[in-house]
């Protein structure tokens, strides 16, 4: 094909700046270094051979995380693994104690390790990630409310688990409009 030569390397280039996002989100998928190193280098070299999947003119990261996401899947019914198994290795969010310059941000990877992996994909992308219910809902291949209560569980697990947040509130109202919309879609 003409086109195939510059689109490769149109998505090379893309791909290059985006692999730390990519990176972050094989971890958080894969549970540990390993399994995210061996996903991330196999679904980028299935993008970069199948870059005629790609739209130009569309998200280039929607695209990649929803390659990575799909990969992951693919592989995890490739070993007949459930998902709901998958649990991510400590020390992906592992931070040194000492360097923290405030023991909240050690709360918070304490809390991420505990989630399933399908509430830490949807929290990462939706919160770490900026992007939007919709996006998210396309990476993941679901729909918006499952995101929202994806997201909405996560957040919640934070409200359980992190005695902080009352305190980092000046009237708990956050921490009431978290509960609430966790009600609404638990």
């Amino acid at each position: 094909m003409a086109h195939t030569k510059p689109l490769r390397t149109a998505v090379r280039n893309k791909l290059i700046t985006l692999l730390p996002r990519l990176r972050r989100f094989a971890l958080i998928l894969a549970g540990d270094d390993e399994s995210a190193d061996v996903l991330l280098r196999d679904t980028c070299n299935r993008m970069l051979d199948d870059d005629e999947t790609y739209q130009q003119g569309t998200a280039f990261d929607i695209w990649a995380f929803r390659k990575v996401h799909e990969a992951w899947l693919s592989d995890l019914r490739s070993h007949n693994a459930p998902i709901a198994q998958v649990q991510a290795d400590a020390s992906i969010f592992e931070t040194d104690r000492r360097l923290c310059s405030d023991v909240r941000i050690c709360d918070v990877a304490d809390i991420l390790v505990k989630l399933p992996p399908q509430q830490r994909a949807a929290a990462l992308l939706v919160c770490g990630e900026g992007l939007t219910y919709d996006d998210v809902a396309a990476i993941l291949d679901t729909d918006r409310q499952t995101v929202l209560a994806r997201v909405s569980r996560a957040l919640a697990s934070f409200v359980e688990r992190a005695d902080w947040l009352d305190s980092a509130t000046s009237d708990g109202a956050e921490v009431q409009q978290l509960q609430q919309i966790n009600r609404q879609t638990g």
